[in-house]
């Protein structure tokens, strides 16, 4: 992984450290992992200085912190720094071993620490410099050696829990006014409101990192934004020259796709009427072969039979024999005709073609089924059932070409074996 570059590692810190949600040990293992920059954001600086007021509120150190916080550019006028620097700086006077000493350091002219900060003669620091600091300022100036003036003031100033609360109501306010990061407000220009003028004014490069930072969708709707408010003369003479290139385009070139589907709607319909005379055929050779052909005929009882139909018993079974043939039997040793035996055949009614074993020499040679036709069958039981065989067959006569519902209704019973 490529080392970060001071820059970088800037707004990284100014975006961690500068929010208040992250705790402080994170923020510090963060600080320790990156190179600091030369030239910290004023954000940065001020983040830092909270994180170490909240770590020690009151103290020489926080006093410090205080005074540095007070120092950096563009500060609010509403903060309460200037209180929480009193408060700390008073208590640290009134809870010292020795008053004197300590009144002297902070307050007493000239080199007292606050004094200097509060004191425009001085050059304190106008965020810290107000009436009441100056005030408090003389007063402990004032009761260095006077034990009276000290008992009074620790006891307005002796309080660590009012120090404290002077300065968590500084931090409470600093953090609620210290802004957005460098790296959100980046992030407003590519991904916010400001998006779209961002977009537009960046080129293909730019957009490029833009589109990886912000994603399909927000990308997808910046540039619907950014297409719909290009209203200028110049685009719309683009767009009509485009237009009207794609309709020189269109009169030169023959679209393709009408003669493609009408070549195929040819040749789907040729395959449907094969199928359906393949059916018809196979259906007329059935019934071609199971039927009793020829004109009607009568027989002596004047039942009207059809041609081939037999008359009597005896010419249902030709092979049958009778005992009155061999009592007759002519010289040449054949059977007379004139003693051959007429039964009374009943009246039958005409055996549909149908139901006629079909004729052995016609039958239809045996086409193996391709795994098309099997998968196109499997699916139709899944829709229609496996008794359907007919709905099936009619569904796709693309698939079952040449073959019956008893072929359909076989090859499934094979199937489930």
């Amino acid at each position: 992984m490529p080392r970060l570059t001071p820059a970088d590692a800037s707004l990284i810190l100014d975006h961690v450290v500068g929010d208040a949600s992250i705790p402080t040990a994170a923020a510090n293992v963060l600080l320790a992992g990156l190179p600091f920059p030369d030239r910290p954001t004023p954000r940065l600086l001020r983040s830092l200085l909270l994180r170490r007021l909240a770590t020690d509120p009151v103290s020489t150190a926080a006093l410090d912190s205080l005074q540095l916080l007070a120092s950096l550019p563009d500060p609010d006028p509403a903060s309460p720094v200037s209180a929480a620097h009193l408060a700390v700086a008073a208590f640290l006077a009134c809870s010292a071993p020795d008053f004197d000493a300590a009144a002297r350091a902070l307050f007493a002219r000239p080199g007292g620490r606050a004094r200097r900060a509060v004191d425009d003669e001085e050059g304190g620091d106008p965020a810290l410099a107000s009436s009441e600091a100056l005030v408090v300022a003389d007063q402990f100036e004032a009761a260095v050696g006077n034990a009276f003036s000290q008992e009074v003031l620790k006891g307005l100033f002796g309080d660590r829990a009012k120090a404290e609360r002077r300065v968590r109501d500084l931090l409470a306010a600093e953090w609620a006014a210290i802004g957005p990061s460098r790296l959100e407000l980046a992030a407003e220009q590519i991904v916010g409101d400001g998006a779209v003028e961002t977009w537009r004014a960046a080129d293909e490069t730019v957009r490029a990192k833009y589109r990886i930072l912000g994603g399909k969708e927000k990308t997808r709707e910046i540039l619907s934004k950014i297409e719909d408010r290009i209203s200028t003369p110049q685009v719309h003479k683009v767009i009509h020259d485009l237009k009207s290139s794609c309709a020189d385009l269109h009169n030169v070139v023959d679209d393709p796709l009408p003669a493609a589907k009408a070549a195929a709607d040819k040749v789907l319909a040729a395959r449907m009427d094969k199928a359906v005379h393949i059916n018809d055929e196979e259906f007329n050779n059935q019934a071609a072969n199971c039927s009793i052909a020829g004109p009607s005929a009568v027989n002596d009882q004047g039942d009207t039979l059809r041609k081939g139909t037999p008359s009597s018993l005896m010419d249902w079974n030709p092979t049958a024999q009778s005992l009155l043939w061999e009592d007759s039997l002519d010289p040449d040793g054949s059977r007379s005709q004139s003693h051959r035996p007429h039964l009374p055949s009943p009246r039958r009614i005409p055996v549909s073609p149908l139901q006629v074993a079909e004729n052995k020499a016609r039958r239809r040679r045996a086409r193996r089924w391709s795994s098309v036709e099997e998968e196109t069958l499997r699916k139709g039981v899944e829709q229609f059932g496996s008794s359907n065989w007919k709905d099936i067959l009619i569904h796709n006569p693309d698939a079952f070409i040449g073959r019956t519902t008893v072929d359909l209704k076989d090859k499934w019973r094979n199937m489930m074996r």
